[in-house]
């Protein structure tokens, strides 16, 4: 199994057991359930459809509650679409929501034309139309057609140039929060962050909502300008990042997406965060049975730039090949870490800490010995994170005070969760070893690094598996 996780979008596609079964088998760790598609009654379906697949597999698959967030469209139009020439005038209305011919388009968000001004571009359609802002005037936008095109009811729109005053929690996402967290789901991502107040304000939520339960962790989507330009104070926030290209690379010139890629990756290696590189990975195998030879090159540069994980959306929520698509993630992850290239022991950064200097020993220290495992549990919690920040290039095997926990660490880049309770330290190794060697992870004769702290006494050990 590859070592970077394989995250999933569940849809119509993938809803089914059989299918999600061999989803898992092939390496997905986290089913994304995208929160702008769907009713409740149906996430709880799919919920219990990976539950139980999960279940009968011994894998501890998470699950991600993508809320949907304040998306700005073009409201209703003709179902013929609207026509817009290039060099033409166009107008633009937050206080209506349906097309009259020849009038203003509507739009969603009632106070865009407060945040708007004169020069300022609008993108429609993941920027296939774009729009130069001549004049505001009360609730109309005046502009100029830049790139033409047609346009349909509900087209996204972007606005790189703007700061726009408006949350990315909504009512819907508050209601769609609130059954997420009931549910018992291991994630929750945030769309169109812009701050790092807006984080703060939904672990808030999610601690009002989750009571004495294990909560959601929170998944922030880098999808904005601002989020790229306060990305250092974002970060501080979050548990989780992802790389939301699709968006971002409408919000800033897409030539800059692979160098902002990289950066954030990096940033969040050396901050012992995971992150998740996503959009289009694999996009032509929504039609196609095989990928074409640059998606196989874009997600093997993901591998070499230390992504934890990377995620199909289309490919395996509508795609027409989900389980074809999911091998051949495998398959290209597993290529990709066994080059060269994949120099994970020189790219991490040591901060000078005295528990950073030792993780990066010990990582060092088992690739070094070519050791068959280090295991260690996420009860220590700081420590197992130092550990993982290094990427030692050997199954990192953390157990787990429960079921949620150990599906929370299933994100991390080659750490393998197992449940175990921590009880006493002289019988933590003992225990770990049956567990482990019961769900096949570990053999007899196998040489084990072992990371102990806490509850189990400190140190580091070296054992053979009995």
């Amino acid at each position: 199994m590859p070592r970077t996780k394989i995250v999933c979008t569940i849809g119509p596609a993938s809803a089914k057991s059989a299918v999600l079964a061999s989803m898992m088998r092939n390496g997905m760790s986290v089913a994304r359930l995208n929160f702008s598609h769907g009713s409740h009654a149906s996430h709880r379906r799919t919920i219990d459809l990976v539950r139980a697949a999960a279940k009968k597999l011994g894998e501890p698959v998470a699950i991600l509650a993508d809320l949907q967030g304040p998306k700005i469209r073009l409201g209703e139009l003709p179902e013929s679409g609207v026509d817009l020439q290039t060099g033409s005038t166009v107008s633009f209305s937050t206080a209506i929501s349906t097309y009259r011919s020849g009038g203003a388009l509507p739009v969603t968000y009632k106070g865009l034309h407060k945040d708007v001004k004169n020069g300022d571009r609008i993108l429609i359609d993941d920027g296939l139309l774009e729009v130069r802002i001549t004049r505001v005037s009360g609730t109309t936008i005046h502009a100029k057609m830049v790139n033409g095109g047609k346009v349909t009811s509900h087209k996204g729109m972007n606005f790189p140039d703007s700061t726009l005053r408006v949350s990315p929690i909504t009512d819907k996402d508050k209601d769609d929060l609130a059954f997420a967290v009931k549910t018992g789901v291991e994630f929750v991502a945030l769309s169109f962050v812009t701050d790092p107040a807006q984080v703060r304000a939904l672990r808030s939520m999610i601690k009002k909502l989750g009571g004495k339960r294990v909560l959601p962790r929170i998944v922030v989507k880098i999808e904005k300008h601002e989020a790229v330009r306060r990305f250092v104070e974002i970060l501080a926030e979050t548990d989780v990042v992802m790389v939301a290209r699709g968006d971002l690379g409408v919000e800033i010139p897409a030539s800059e997406v692979p160098v902002r890629q990289k950066e954030i990756v990096a940033a969040c290696r050396a901050a012992g965060k995971p992150v998740i590189v996503a959009t289009q990975m694999l996009d032509s195998m929504i039609r196609n049975p095989r990928p074409t030879r640059a998606e196989v090159s874009d997600v093997a540069n993901a591998v070499f730039d230390h992504t934890d994980a990377v995620m199909l959306s289309g490919e395996s929520a509508t795609g027409k090949y989900p389980k074809e698509t999911v091998l051949a993630m495998h398959d290209i992850l597993t290529e990709a870490e066994g080059s060269r290239f994949d120099d994970v022991a020189h790219a991490a950064v040591s901060d000078g800490s005295v528990e950073d200097q030792i993780a990066h020993a010990i990582a060092s220290f088992a690739q070094a010995r070519k050791i068959d495992a280090v295991i260690s549990s996420v009860e220590l919690v700081p420590f197992a994170e130092r550990l993982h920040k290094f990427h030692p290039e050997v199954p990192l095997l953390l157990a787990a005070p429960d079921e949620v926990s150990a599906r929370q660490a299933n994100v991390r880049w080659g750490v393998r969760p197992f449940v175990m309770n921590a009880g006493s330290t002289k019988t933590f190794l003992a225990r770990a070893f049956r567990a482990l060697k019961r769900s096949k992870k570990l053999k007899k004769g196998m040489t084990v690094a072992a990371v102990l702290g806490g509850s189990h006494g400190d140190g580091f050990d070296l054992k053979k598996v009995p």
